[in-house]
């Protein structure tokens, strides 16, 4: 009995060794140390059974350095918002796997901070901008070549040549958003959509100037988000016509639309799911339930004013796997 319990204790001993031979070996070489997942369970293992009364921190503090390496690397997203903050940037880039860069907030020169984080060796792949046209942009893209995703909110002056050099320095993007950007033009959405061919996802909510269409076919695109807009029927129909790969449609408070413009996207988008109608007042709803009911792939619309179905609309609705709102 004697023997068992002191080969226990011997077995104890070795488990702590090995790991602390297995932190000190990381320490020495952090590129090349890798840990499997189930050396990890078996270290957790040890952290809910240790009973050392003496210091029962032992084995955290033999792995909490390495956890905390993980977890740095784990942290993606940074904003960037004073603008004391730029001098800080290398100890940042250098600790953090940052691909999310948030700028939107920045109180300070956005276009100097723009060349100043091209000359770091980053893969961002999303951005954000708010309140100035950022002609760093360019320096930006010189550099750093991975970006899919680029959010540009109040931006009060955004031209035609501002969303060509967007277009001309990032031909990968797969997500724009332009929110509450004024004088935005047709021509330069159009450039942008040509240029950029992986293009999914288009939000312009409240550019609320923008009579938007797109007049040649853009087939990956499956998210338009045109709330707040002055799009009308005639443009739903040229839209629908070319963007028949559209999976979510939002057009809260369009008030341009009206049933007819509806009709056309639900007949020409075949691979139709969501339809946010919220506030389009010139929309009638008593032609609603036709219209979902003959797009088999809708499955969530929000209606113009909470128009209530009967019994059996509903009921063919629910058959069909759609909610309304």
């Amino acid at each position: 009995m004697k023997r068992k319990r002191t080969n226990s204790l011997d077995s104890s001993q070795q488990q702590q060794q090995s790991i602390s031979s297995i932190i000190t070996r990381s320490k020495s070489m952090p590129a090349k140390f890798y840990l499997p997942e189930d050396c990890w369970e078996h270290i957790l293992t040890l952290l809910g059974d240790n009973t050392d009364e003496d210091d029962p921190y032992k084995y955290v503090s033999l792995v909490s350095k390495q956890f905390l390496f993980i977890t740095n690397r784990l942290q993606c997203y940074l904003s960037v918002e004073d603008h004391h903050t730029p001098p800080l940037l290398r100890r940042l880039f250098h600790r953090f796997n940052i691909t999310i860069l948030d700028l939107s907030s920045y109180n300070g020169n956005l276009n100097a901070l723009l060349t100043k984080i091209s000359h770091f060796p980053l893969k961002i792949t999303s951005l954000g901008l708010s309140d100035q046209p950022a002609i760093g942009l360019r320096y930006f893209s010189l550099k750093i070549t991975t970006l899919t995703s680029l959010t540009c909110s109040s931006i009060h002056a955004i031209h035609y040549t501002d969303l060509i050099l967007i277009a001309d320095c990032f031909p990968n993007l797969e997500h724009l958003a332009l929110y509450d950007c004024d004088d935005i033009s047709v021509e330069g959405i159009g450039h942008v959509l040509r240029r950029c061919c992986k293009m999914t996802h288009l939000d312009l909510d409240v550019c609320s100037v923008l009579k938007m269409t797109i007049n040649f076919e853009v087939p990956k695109l499956k998210v338009l988000e045109l709330s707040r807009t002055r799009v009308n029927d005639d443009a739903l129909f040229v839209i629908s016509k070319n963007c028949r790969g559209i999976l979510r449609l939002l057009l809260k408070d369009c008030h341009d639309v009206t049933e007819k413009g509806v009709k056309h996207v639900v007949k020409n988008c075949a691979q139709l799911q969501e339809i946010d109608l919220i506030n389009c007042c010139n929309v009638n709803g008593n032609v609603l339930a036709s219209l979902i009911l003959s797009r088999p792939s809708l499955k969530k619309v929000t209606t113009p004013d909470r128009y209530q179905f009967s019994d059996k609309e509903m009921e063919l609705l629910l058959r069909q796997g759609c909610n309304v709102y």
